[in-house]
């Protein structure tokens, strides 16, 4: 039974490292992959300019969440890259429709809005 118990232990702890690890970010050009995976911040550039930052949405409802970089649109959000190749999104990004998550994406971190 000790051995049940410590590879529950193992089990947990790798769990939760790969569940708070940081979102990647990957420069894709001109259009985002069909299938976009956990964990990955999606960043589509053409021509040099950055065009749009794709996420699946970090509650779980597998939606995409597409994010306008452009700053002659609205809305728009600003991207970050920082040295350690995580980005920071600006200003948060809310769904008023679905889940209605309301999060922070700070340094490849997903910050959690608290309900109104």
């Amino acid at each position: 039974m000790n051995w049940l118990s410590s590879l529950l232990r193992r089990t947990r702890a790798r769990l939760d490292r790969w569940l708070h690890r940081p979102y990647r970010t990957l420069i894709v050009q001109e259009s985002l992959p069909r299938k976009l995976r956990r964990k990955i911040v999606y960043v589509v550039e053409e021509d040099g300019f950055v065009e749009q930052a794709a996420v699946l949405c970090p509650c779980g409802c597998r939606r995409v969440l597409h994010m306008n970089l452009l700053a002659d649109e609205r809305p728009c959000w600003r991207l970050t890259r920082h040295d350690d190749g995580t980005t920071t999104l600006h200003p948060s990004v809310w769904r008023t429709t679905g889940c209605g998550s309301h999060f922070w994406f700070r340094r490849g971190r997903v910050e959690w809005c608290r309900p109104q």
